[in-house]
């Protein structure tokens, strides 16, 4: 068992991996742009789940945007940066057009890191209309070569054959100008009656259409898809599982137990990153020490005991091969049990607010989680193919 001392140690180097974890994310830059009043805030805010975009807290880059978050208020790097168009008013649209494609070209000579990666252009379909400046703004575009993902908001105010219309009329532009078609959402972030509808397509298409370097930071950040989160937890649970096998067949005593025991160490750091940000840094300062490292501990103790056991018996009855072939297999199971228990104890944290809660509180909360998607999980057991062993290709699933 950890003591106190040794806990706080390995807490402080889970601090470190997951601050460098989000470090060496990309952070995509994100261009909202859309006239005055068309709910580009409430896009925004649906999607990453706080004010982002409140007044105020903005810095400005040009004429035109504005930089979510400031950078002069952020201590750490930003996983996804936007810029918010200032919004713009019909009679002064000439001048809001070349603000916009100064600001890009600014961004480009800046380099890749910088440009801006993907444009949300925000059309209000409560106005019933796209109009000459949306079809200008939107041809000008594919001379950047940007992804752009047209978002009809407030689609709650326009009737279903509105809506038909307007993307009839976009459609015939694009026809016109030869064009590629456009993504186009339906979406209402703060429906006046009714459920929201359309964040989780808006989420979904900016990972498709952002460059694959920097879709990882942003699915970090954003919080209107859960499922989304889960499913690249799910690939790094995949990932450390299969280190864990492999590590069985390699020449070194105690291989396997030391493999599974620092790749679960690495995979709590990994799925505390996808699922939060700052706030987990915050929250595993308050009560890391004391309940993750300490569950880990006894966890981790038992299981590896049990897979100890289970490769010595296998050792003594058949021989080695077999031995490592099932340790690889225990290992592999541990790794999978701790971390899809993880992914859920995160995500359930994750629809929590636990701002105004106290170390107790979210201590017992994580306890009581824990334990009950542990015992969930309890019952999965990775399947090796002994056949496939033998051919020098295994296989894993979960069962």
């Amino acid at each position: 068992m950890f003591n106190q001392l040794a806990r706080l140690e390995t807490m402080g180097k889970f601090k470190q991996s997951l601050e460098k974890t989000l470090e060496d994310l990309k952070s995509p830059n994100i261009a909202v742009i859309g006239r005055t009043g068309s709910g580009k805030s409430n896009l925004i805010n649906a999607v990453f789940g706080r004010e982002l975009a409140k007044t105020g807290t903005g810095f400005p880059v040009s004429a035109a945007f504005i930089r979510y978050p400031h950078p002069g208020k952020q201590d750490e790097k930003a996983p996804v940066v936007l810029y918010d168009s200032a919004g713009y008013e019909v009679e002064r649209s000439d001048k809001f057009i070349n603000d916009v494609f100064n600001f890009l070209d600014e961004r480009k000579a800046k380099g890749v890191d910088e440009q801006i990666h993907l444009i949300w252009y925000v059309i209000h379909a409560g106005l019933k209309r796209f109009e000459p400046f949306d079809a200008t703004v939107l041809r000008n575009f594919t001379e950047y070569k940007i992804p752009v993902v047209i978002l009809l908001s407030q689609a709650d105010l326009a009737r279903q054959s509105e809506l038909e219309e307007m993307e009839e009329t976009l459609r015939i532009h694009e026809s016109h100008y030869n064009l590629e078609p456009f993504k186009v959402v339906r979406v209402s972030a703060n429906p006046i009656n009714g459920e929201p509808f359309g964040v989780k397509e808006i989420v979904n298409l900016t990972v498709e259409l952002l460059p694959k370097l920097y879709t990882d930071a942003f699915i970090i950040r954003q919080i209107a898809d859960l499922e989304s989160k889960r499913q690249v937890a799910v690939s790094y649970v995949k990932v450390a599982a299969s280190a864990c096998f492999a590590a069985a067949f390699v020449p070194i005593p105690l291989t396997t137990p030391a493999a599974a025991f620092t790749s679960q160490g690495l995979l709590c750091t990994q799925i505390a990153a996808l699922y939060g940000y700052k706030e987990w840094v915050e929250i595993l300062d308050q009560i890391g020490s004391v309940t993750i490292v300490t569950i880990v501990a006894t966890i981790t103790t038992s299981v590896l005991d049990i897979a100890g056991f289970i490769s010595n018996w296998f050792t003594g009855l058949i021989g080695g091969a077999i031995a490592n072939f099932v340790s690889g297999a225990a290992a592999a199971t541990f790794v999978t049990v701790l971390g899809l228990t993880y992914t859920s104890v995160f995500e359930k944290l994750s629809k929590q607010d636990l701002s105004d809660s106290g170390r107790q509180e979210i201590e017992e909360f994580i306890k009581k989680t824990f334990k009950e998607e542990l015992k969930k999980y309890s019952s999965v057991r990775i399947l090796v193919s002994v056949m496939n062993y033998s051919r020098g290709v295994p296989r894993s699933c979960l069962a």
